[in-house]
This record gives C-alpha cells, structure tokens and sequence, in this order.
C-alpha cells in the first residue's frame, strides 16, 4: 500500500502572489494584479498536482548460484511501468540485506517511464557464507511539480534471497577423488593387503602367512609381512581465534570465516567419500555454539549422526556469528590485529610454554589422526601446532587463506611475517595450502588433496 505524502515546495510562490495581490490593491496598479498571475499559475498547478495511479512490476536477477564467500555477486533489478500513466519522476532503492556489503555500483536508480517502459539498477555485493533473503525494492514517485510524493514497495520477482557457500553435505569438489575411506598405512609390517617384508619364521606365525614357494625351493621357513593399514580419523581444526577475525577489506569475510568455509567444504567431501571425519574449533566462547562447549573448552562435533548433522552446522553458524560480531577491516586499522604495526606480533613462539588451547586439542586427538588445520596464520599459533602434531607423528595439513593483502607498510609487514611462519610449518614436514583468495579454494585443495589421503 502506498504512502503518500504533500510536500509544500510553493511557498515562495504563493507569498509572491500574495504580495502583487496586496500592493496591486494598495497602489491600485493593474500591472501588479497582471504579474501575480505568474505566481499564480505555478501554486495552482501544485495545489491540482496528483501522483498518477501507478501500476509496477519488479524482477531481481543474482548472477551467481553458490559463490565463494568473498566473491562479487551481480544484482540486476528491473522495474517497469505495467500501468497506463506516464510516470515522471520514479526512484527506486533495492531491498540489500543488510549483513551483505555493497561494492560495484549501486542499488539505488531514478528516471521517468511511460507505459511499457522500465528502468534497470545493477550493484554488486560481497557475498558471505549463508543465506540472505532482500527485501521487496522501496519506489518513491512523484508528479511533475513534485508537490506530492507516494513511497511504496513492489514484490519482486525472480530471485529473492543470495545463498553462499554449501550446506553441509552437498557436492563439492567434483573433480577429487579420495583413493582411500578411513584407512592410513603405516611403515610396519603385519596383516593387510599390500606386501611390506619378509622375516624368519616365528613359532605362532599363520600357516597362512609362510611363503611355501620359498620352503620348496630352500627348504627354509619364512613369514610374508604386508603393509598394516590402521583405521585412522580425520580430525578437521578451525583457528577462530579472535587474532584470525580480521578481514583484507572492509565487506570481506574475515579469516576465521575462509577458514569456515574451507573446513565445510572438505568436511562434505570426506563425508560422500565416507572417510570418518570429526570437527573442532579453537577461539571460540559459550555463547558462540548452541549447547556451548565440550568440558576441555573445545567446540568438538564427532561424526556421530554424519557429516550433516545439526552439531557441525551450529559450529559453523557459530563461527561466522562470532567472526562478524568481532571482525577488523584492514584498511580501518592499517595494521593486522594481532601483529603490531613494527611487526613484532604476538608469536607463541616466544614463549617457552606451549598453548593450553594446543595441549587441550593434543589431549583431544585419537591415536591413529590425520589434522588438518584450517588458519589464515597471522600469528604462531599455527606454527606451534603443527610442530607439536609433527613431533607426534600426526599426518598434517594446514589450510591458510591469505587475508594480509594490502599495499601500505603495515600489511606488508604482516605478509612477510605470514610467509614466514608458513616456511616454518613446510619445514617441520607439514603439507600447506597456502590459498590464494583469488582462485577458488577447491583448486587449492584439489592439489593437496591426493596427497593428504595416500599418505
């Protein structure tokens, strides 16, 4: 329903008219009387002017179907005058959700339509992982002489809402394939498919696994060894701290949302490729995760229920929740938080006791665990972590978006820093995917991938 409303815009028009009136009858001077018919004219044409009825119709186009989370998404709305009355003056504002930022164009556009006509307003917004729904576009029109003003909203059609990112358990990396399910082999030999060895036959050996070939031709016992595969689990690492909830620019997802949403894209790849997968956050406070957190203090979801249970979905929501309510542009800072702008940093390097939030995960850990840990690595925490995993012999693989980008002295600071501290994690015998927010992060990951389940 439309609102309307007057707006007196002839004020000095009718005080004109009332002032030749007055000194025209003072001065009896039939010129004056001549001359506030001028006045007149343009507060008559106010005093009649009416918004015509408008009849309008609305389609919203959103040029992407499941965007990475930082990627510029095309909106396109049209709108055109389905009625019979040419509209003069018409502006239009489209309904952005307002967690989404916009950063080409704009969603605001104005001009006149005659019947049959429309007009188009194209933007582009920052997508973010999860989905937002618009609101119907707002449309102010007004008449020629701009004395009356009807605001209304017009249901859209077309797209309605941007969803970024899967949710958990759809299809990703199509291309990847996973040669093993939940098995790890290790470098001692005992029961199991592939050949390892063989040794001198031990009282209590299987009958099974004695080479007779050998016995026929030397009359010598010996034992066939194969390579033991030992059921492993996947256990997926989030660094959500409040040091990774700082974002390249402002609009722009923080690390600990990339962070996120690398984590649920490789979560719904194990889970089609049934590998046993568990799923932990670190950084995270009680009221971030509904149910709060495990007794140790971590956000821990194991694949009980599957990889689309409510548990790992709540862990994510509660990731971005906590990122957006905490998150630091760069360039409102000029500095990374959490790396001081002479580049000291805060590096847990320097101490010489190691991190409860790392004890508490390596305490956590099963035995037989491959890590993969996702972290945008702006301190040394990372490093300290997958030094700690290494020196345990865990299979390990860190996931590191890059969100130091920038071209001032402070964000250069933090990109050395950064390639350093991810030098320090390849030499402790660590796979990295250093992921470039350019490429999308399944051709980061289909690299590594083959590597992290053929181990």
């Amino acid at each position: 329903m439309a609102v309307t409303a007057r707006v007196r815009r002839w004020g000095i028009a009718l005080a004109g008219t009332v002032t030749l009136v007055s000194v025209g009858l003072l001065a009896a001077e039939p010129a004056l009387f001549a001359g506030a018919a001028i006045p007149l004219a343009y507060v008559l044409v106010g005093a009649l002017s009416r918004v015509p009825a408008a009849d309008l119709a609305a389609e919203r186009t959103v040029a992407a179907t499941a965007p990475t989370p930082g990627d510029p998404v095309a909106v396109t709305l049209t709108v055109e005058n389905t009625g019979d009355s040419s509209l003069t003056d018409v502006r239009v504002v489209d309904g952005v959700p307002s967690e989404l930022r916009v950063v080409e164009g704009s969603p605001r556009g104005c001009g006149s339509l005659r019947p049959g006509e429309s007009m188009t307003v194209e933007y582009a917004v920052r997508s973010k992982r999860g989905t937002y729904a618009f609101d119907d576009p707002a449309v102010r029109i007004r008449p020629l002489a701009a004395t009356e003003v009807a605001t209304t909203t017009v249901e859209s059609d077309g797209d309605t809402a941007l969803t970024c990112a899967n949710v958990v358990a759809d299809v990703p990396l199509a291309d990847a394939t996973l040669p093993r399910a939940g098995t790890l082999p290790t470098d001692s030999g005992g029961s199991g498919l592939e050949f390892h060895a063989t040794r001198d036959y031990q009282p209590g050996d299987p009958v099974s696994r004695i080479d007779w070939r050998r016995f026929a031709k030397t009359n010598e016992l010996t034992t066939v060894e194969y390579r033991e595969e030992q059921a492993v689990r996947t256990v997926l690492v989030v660094d959500a701290r409040p040091v990774t909830r700082v974002t390249p620019e402002a609009g722009y997802p923080t690390g600990a949302e990339l962070s996120a949403y690398a984590a649920e894209r490789l979560l719904d790849a194990l889970a089609r490729s049934s590998v046993v997968a568990s799923l932990t956050a670190v950084g995270l406070a009680e009221e971030d995760v509904v149910g709060g957190l495990s007794p140790d203090g971590l956000a821990w979801v194991d694949p009980d229920g599957g990889a689309a249970s409510q548990q790992a979905d709540r862990l994510f929501d509660g990731i971005q929740s906590a990122a957006a309510r905490d998150s630091v542009a760069a360039d409102e800072t000029g500095t990374v938080e959490g790396v001081a702008a002479d580049g000291s940093g805060e590096d847990a390097a320097d101490d010489e006791r190691q991190d409860p939030s790392v004890q508490r995960l390596l305490a956590r850990l099963p035995p037989t665990a491959q890590v993969v840990v996702f972290s945008p690595t702006l301190d040394a925490w990372p490093v300290e972590l997958a030094t700690s995993l290494r020196a345990r012999h865990y299979p390990t693989t860190v996931v590191s978006p890059d969100v130091t980008g920038g071209d001032d002295l402070a964000q250069s600071v933090a990109t050395l820093e950064r390639q350093l501290r991810l030098e320090s994690i390849e030499l402790v015998g660590a796979t990295l995917i250093d992921w470039n927010l350019v490429d999308p992060i399944d051709i980061a990951m289909r690299a590594s991938l083959a590597e992290l389940f053929s181990r």
